[in-house]
């Protein structure tokens, strides 16, 4: 079978093929009635736009790309969900890259999404190495929001949350229960996430008076994290408490002391870093640090746009938005269901 051609489409609807040519580029200067027949006659035959050359001819594909450091974490789907719902009114459709937290992977989709020739990038950095390969999107104009994770020496603008606020948040609740023994499986050291919570957990336990700290990295994963409470489990002078650096941290603190047979918190407190639609389900239920990640996804969207557009403040925006402590059962404490802000 041939390739439809607009030719073709001329031919069926009995127009001139510069006129189906103005149809498909949208142009408001067609009749609506011939409008409606081109359109008729693009779906009758299975026409397809060439939207590579499209692009070309407009210096616009209408895409957005999206780069999200791990799409299992469940930290992402209501983030790209605000990305998502928000590019939607303007126009816009997305593309999805997943990294898996590897700096080769990142790099090849950073190329893909050049060569596709996006409008505008939203990316969740797995690799602090590859910020200088950002700078090739900004050689061509095309507008960059980075989220979560910051793009240290570049000047692009920025939407996260106050970690060192929310881990201080979250050892301080555990250091007011009493503990003193307390240990932080952190993410990824060199992530700029990880980085400010790793300098929450110190700044909160300098606060109180506690000189001794520890820290074993949990990699962001499950398994990681599992490994990281056999460690801890098997040290002289074990800890009292667990500050997770992020949910899929917390996870893996759950199954791994239930692995041991330490119970939740009688044995060992736990509090962790972003919350889970279905942590109610867990038990006990986690105390964690809640994040609001469809406003992340959707504020990083509004920015992105208004740089597409050439509205808006001129100067790049570090967008810091608020956590917030949810105190429910794994931490110990008598006062159930509340919320400090």
């Amino acid at each position: 079978m041939t390739d439809v051609t607009l030719r073709d489409v001329a031919k069926t609807a009995g127009v001139s093929v510069s006129t189906v040519s103005r149809v498909v580029r949208g142009e408001d200067v067609v009749n609506p009635e011939t409008k409606r027949k081109v359109m008729k006659a693009i779906k009758k035959l299975d026409y397809y736009v060439d939207i590579t050359a499209r692009a070309m001819v407009k210096k616009q594909t209408n895409t957005i790309g999206l780069s999200i450091s791990d799409i299992s974490n469940p930290f992402y789907p209501p983030l790209l969900r605000g990305v998502e719902n928000t590019i939607n009114k303007f126009g816009y459709s997305l593309i999805l890259c997943n990294t898996d937290e590897s700096a080769e992977k990142e790099k090849r989709y950073l190329k893909v999404m050049l060569e596709k020739r996006i409008d505008g990038l939203i990316v969740s950095l797995a690799s602090p190495a590859n910020t200088h390969f950002l700078e090739e999107f900004e050689k061509r104009g095309i507008p960059i929001v980075c989220i979560d994770r910051k793009a240290e020496n570049m000047k692009v603008d920025t939407v996260c949350v106050d970690n060192i606020q929310g881990a201080f948040m979250a050892v301080e609740h555990l250091l007011k229960i009493g503990h003193r023994r307390i240990a932080m499986v952190s993410g990824i050291r060199g992530i700029t996430t990880t980085e400010e919570r790793v300098e929450g957990y110190l700044k909160a336990l300098k606060d109180y008076g506690v000189d001794k700290s520890l820290i074993v990295e949990g990699k962001s994963t499950i398994e990681g994290a599992m490994e990281a409470v056999e460690k801890l489990l098997n040290l002289d002078f074990s800890p009292t408490a667990l500050f997770s650096c992020n949910n899929l941290i917390t996870l893996g603190i759950y199954i791994g002391l239930k692995k041991h047979g330490k119970r939740i918190p009688k044995d060992m407190a736990v509090v962790g870093f972003d919350d889970l639609d279905w942590a109610e389900a867990l038990y006990p239920s986690p105390t964690v640090v809640s994040q609001p990640t469809y406003t992340i996804g959707a504020t990083a969207a509004q920015i992105l746009i208004q740089r597409i557009l050439k509205e808006g403040p001129k100067n790049r925006q570090n967008i810091m938005l608020k956590t917030e402590l949810i105190v429910r059962e794994s931490c110990g404490a008598k006062l159930k269901n509340h919320m400090y802000q």
